[in-house]
């Protein structure tokens, strides 16, 4: 008969044996990417697609869209929730990352443009390739979204994506077109506080406006992570016209609706855990490497 102390070195060894393998399952991929894609009712769009908006006859195109997440986390069965450390680039800074693309950049000759940015981009083959759910924010840290931004690296210092101090960066732009008219939703925080518009707030606006995703991860297949936007969820019961843009006002009607519609109509809720407007996908079968052409 074994004794105590054999069942306690038999369990510590099955323990042992088990975390080292999980860990291994995690090196044997060089998987350091999460693909990112933007769609329009499930089908992919870019800077070239023609979408009809869910009301009137009107075509729109993009010409600029772009979002800023944050605090990218992974849970898994064996960790628990463990935050994904990022690697410094251009598109990426404080644990802040940069995604999308301005269409009116100019395409070089491979068809891309200096602003495109449709992955992140981890530090180590990640926590990602065992987890089952994915927690960011969309929006920049308080901590860093009011400070001058000639001082920030890239991308934190894109004047394109800041309002003034008091306010902060715009955490997403999005600016649609038809051949006579323009749409735009600039989201970021509102009702803060400073002495004047060049100064920073010190403490949190009365509208932060960022939104904490806690999303499953779908496995179709053992393939890639993907996290997809789809621009016809955020736009659902938006009117689009030069008279419905939105910049985060807090009563205006069409700022509410595409709050909502970000939120799954949970607008003060922490943590949003249903989304319709993002969702997190492995598999196989996507075009690797989104193109927004």
């Amino acid at each position: 008969m074994l004794s105590n102390k054999s069942y306690t070195f038999i369990a510590i060894f099955i323990f042992i044996a088990s975390v080292a393998s999980y860990f291994f399952s995690l090196a044997s991929s060089d998987n350091r990417q999460m693909n990112v894609q933007l769609l329009w009712q499930g089908e992919k769009i870019g800077c070239q697609a023609a979408f009809n908006a869910h009301t009137g006859s009107k075509t729109w195109f993009i010409e600029q869209l772009q979002f800023f997440i944050s605090d990218v986390e992974f849970h898994s069965e064996h960790l628990g929730w463990q935050k994904a450390m990022l690697n410094n680039t251009a598109f990426q800074a404080n644990s802040t990352v940069l995604l999308g693309t301005n269409c009116r950049d100019t395409q070089h000759k491979n068809g891309a443009r200096n602003t495109d940015n449709w992955a992140v981009d981890f530090q180590t083959t990640v926590l990602m390739n065992n987890a089952s759910r994915i927690r960011f924010t969309l929006g920049v840290p308080f901590e860093v979204n009011h400070l001058n931004p000639i001082h920030q690296p890239s991308p934190l210092n894109l004047s394109s994506m800041f309002w003034v101090w008091q306010t902060g960066h715009k955490f997403m732009r999005i600016e649609l077109a038809t051949n006579n008219e323009q749409w735009l939703f600039h989201l970021g925080s509102t009702g803060c506080q400073s002495t004047s518009v060049m100064r920073p707030a010190k403490q949190q606006c009365r509208y932060p406006n960022r939104f904490t995703f806690d999303l499953p991860i779908t496995e179709q297949n053992d393939g890639d992570l993907w996290l997809n936007m789809d621009l016809a969820a955020l736009l659902s019961n938006v009117d689009l016209s030069a008279l419905s843009s939105c910049q985060s006002e807090h009563d205006n009607i069409s700022c509410q609706q595409l709050l909502t519609n970000l939120s799954f109509g949970n607008t003060n809720a922490p943590v949003i855990t249903q989304s319709s407007v993002f969702n997190a996908i492995k598999t196989k079968d996507m075009n690797q490497g989104t193109d927004v052409e």
